[in-house]
């Protein structure tokens, strides 16, 4: 799942939970329910202006939009962990300390 789709899927998520239609959210924002409607599927991320509109009208923080974690699939999180884990590739002090911080948690 991609950025956006992820971010979108948070904005429905909060929309639902303040019982807001697509309409009244666009209504509030002040913008048409297309822009919403693409928003909430990943087609685009709103402006800045937009965006801190929706954080507002939600009642959220910018971070409660942006948390992803728990929308990835189990493969996904593990492809994002041997991805970063790749970036380190070379550098025996930071894997050293990753394999040590994986030891205790197993």
């Amino acid at each position: 799942m991609n950025l956006k789709k992820c971010f979108g899927q948070n904005v429905q998520k909060y929309r639902k939970y303040r019982n807001l239609t697509q309409e009244k959210l666009a209504e509030l924002v002040g913008v048409d329910v297309t822009s919403i409607s693409a928003v909430e599927t990943g087609k685009y991320f709103p402006s800045a202006d937009n965006l801190a509109r929706i954080v507002e009208v939600l009642q959220v923080q910018f971070s409660d939009l942006f948390e992803f974690d728990s929308l990835m699939a189990n493969e996904e999180m593990f492809n994002d962990i041997v991805e970063m884990l790749t970036s380190f590739k070379g550098d025996k002090k930071r894997l050293n300390a990753v394999r040590n911080f994986v030891k205790t948690l197993i």
